[in-house]
């Protein structure tokens, strides 16, 4: 009776211990990166009544609480609004630093502390390999200031590196700190290219158009009837599409500031005759020829401009403008324009003076030439590239890049080298554990990769509280499990997401009711042997 006392008791002490367990469960359901126990019991030795039946007679001495075994099955993630969040998904423990040791913990709660390390709720550094090549560069005055007025202070150095680098994961006891700074900067890459390719406008229109002509040479006489005589020929005249029936038109003014305007036709031999012509808005004493034009029809082109952005070598921004005429009349079959260019500012303010040159297609629209091969961008030389000039040895040539095509839309497309100055945007991480700093340009760069802690034995562990594992004998060295690519193996990283608690609250507290059943059941053992005895001290009276 006096063994059924023990065995009630240590069923009482047993459960109790499982019910903490469970309950340390529960009140951890809320607990980033968590992962519940699970209590083991085992029985208590036996002693034996007899050795002489083809059964011992044995009787136990109840049950105890063995071995806590830590689940790491996998938690929930749930999305986060934090750059720096970050769940593992599969097997793996992240590494913390306190400059005192290294522990591990599920935990991806992280941010930038006040030096622009990463760290945990905790402030133990996070572990990982910075990217080498990142290096601390001097700022212009001008960056300088703009750092400033973000930063609230002033900045003269920052850091940098070369956008779209990898770099591989150092080994497991060569993790460190890892440094996310704000003061991230990517110095400009200057224009150095333009290539202009597409088809060009080749339509023409007739207008009439006004040509002056010098008035001087024509005669002009006065009749004694009041009149005036004028007459000569334009046929010396270069005017394009100067022909027969043009009419010119002549001013006569007098001393007051009157005038009159004449006009005559020209005949075949593009001269003209004026005789016995009144004037009755002018004084005919004073009266003088002040000038002459002529109407004609022209062939004229609308004007194209190509245009280009610049970045130069300070980050500031330029544009070229490239003005292009078409050259009328055409030269035999070729098309010619003219080209003009030039350089301004970001607020339209010309920088230098103007770059001129011809560019001349073939009949069939193939570039021939160019002699506008460049433009000056405020002392730095820029190329232009119009694309492969025609070859009659090499089909299709001459149509890589600019042409002329008469029967095909105008369309031109601007391409440039050089890219702007970056600052830094916003930092991600991605599902290798790399951290990429995106920057305003649209450039990233690889600023270090989180560590990834495996273990032999993970149930060796020591808990030491606050999320954190520390490594003991039972639980083996920590270890990279890494693939062909270099790649850990057992997982995968989740930016913006955090794992929470795996604890089930169903299961949970279906363990609570089952340990409180058996705590009350060996409680209630307790009191039946205690009235058994009870019963048995009675008999002696």
């Amino acid at each position: 009776m006096f063994t059924a006392f023990y065995n009630g008791v240590n069923g009482v002490k047993s459960q109790s211990y499982g019910i903490d367990n469970t309950a340390h469960n529960i009140s951890n359901v809320n607990t980033v990166g968590f992962k519940y126990s699970d209590v083991a019991f085992k029985d208590v030795f036996y002693s034996t009544i007899t050795t002489q039946s083809y059964n011992k007679g044995q009787t136990g001495y109840g049950s105890v609480a063995g071995a806590t075994n830590d689940i790491f099955e996998q938690g929930p993630l749930v999305s986060t609004d934090n750059e720096f969040d970050v769940a593992i998904a599969g097997k793996g423990f992240f590494g913390v630093s306190n400059g005192n040791g290294v522990y591990y913990t599920r935990n991806g709660a992280f941010k930038p502390d006040a030096n622009g390390f990463l760290v945990d709720s905790n402030g133990n550094y996070v572990l990982g390999t910075m990217n080498p090549s990142l290096k601390e560069i001097q700022l212009s005055d001008r960056v300088s200031n703009m750092f400033g007025q973000v930063m609230g202070q002033k900045v003269t150095t920052a850091w940098s590196g070369t956008p779209g680098q990898n770099f591989q994961m150092g080994g497991v006891n060569t993790q460190g700190p890892i440094s996310v700074p704000k003061n991230l900067y990517l110095p400009p890459q200057p224009t150095q290219n333009i290539t202009w390719s597409g088809n060009l406008d080749t339509s023409t229109k007739t207008e009439a158009v006004n040509v002056d002509v010098d008035a001087s040479k024509f005669e002009f006489s006065k009749n004694e009837d009041g009149s005036v005589k004028i007459s000569g020929s334009v046929k010396d005249e270069q005017i394009y599409g100067l022909k027969p029936g043009d009419t010119i038109y002549f001013k006569i003014t007098d001393e007051k500031g009157a005038s009159q305007t004449l006009q005559a036709t020209l005949d075949e031999n593009l001269a003209f005759s004026i005789d016995n012509q009144k004037l009755d808005k002018v004084d005919l004493e004073t009266a003088k020829l002040e000038s002459s034009h002529l109407s004609v029809e022209k062939e004229v082109a609308d004007s194209s401009e190509l245009s280009a952005k610049l970045i130069n070598p300070d980050g500031s921004i330029s544009w070229v403008r490239v003005k292009l005429d078409r050259v009328l009349p055409q030269n035999g079959t070729d098309l010619e324009y003219k080209a003009v260019a030039q350089v301004y500012d970001n607020d339209g303010n010309k920088i230098g003076g103007t770059t001129e040159g011809l560019i001349t297609f073939n009949e069939a629209g193939a570039l021939v030439s160019n002699t506008l091969n460049s433009v000056d961008n405020n002392g730095t030389r820029v190329n232009i590239n119009l694309g492969s000039y025609y070859d009659p040895n090499i089909p299709n040539s001459g149509y890589d890049g600019l042409h002329a095509l008469q029967n095909k839309q105008p369309s031109v497309h601007t391409q440039t080298d050089g890219k702007g100055e970056g600052f830094l945007n916003n930092y991600s991480i991605n599902t290798d554990g790399t951290i990429i700093a995106t920057f305003t340009n649209g450039d990233q760069i690889a600023m270090a990769k989180l560590a990834l802690f495996n273990f032999t034995n993970e149930q060796g562990l020591e808990k030491l509280g606050e999320n954190l594992y520390g490594q003991t004998s039972n639980s083996g060295n920590p270890t990279f499990l890494l693939d062909a690519n270099g790649n850990f193996s057992t997982a995968t990283f989740k930016g913006s997401y955090l794992e929470q608690s795996n604890v089930d609250l169903s299961v949970a507290f279906t363990n609570l009711i089952t340990l409180q059943k058996a705590y009350d059941s060996s409680s209630k053992s307790i009191t039946t042997a205690d009235q058994m005895i009870q019963k048995a001290i009675n008999m002696k009276r």
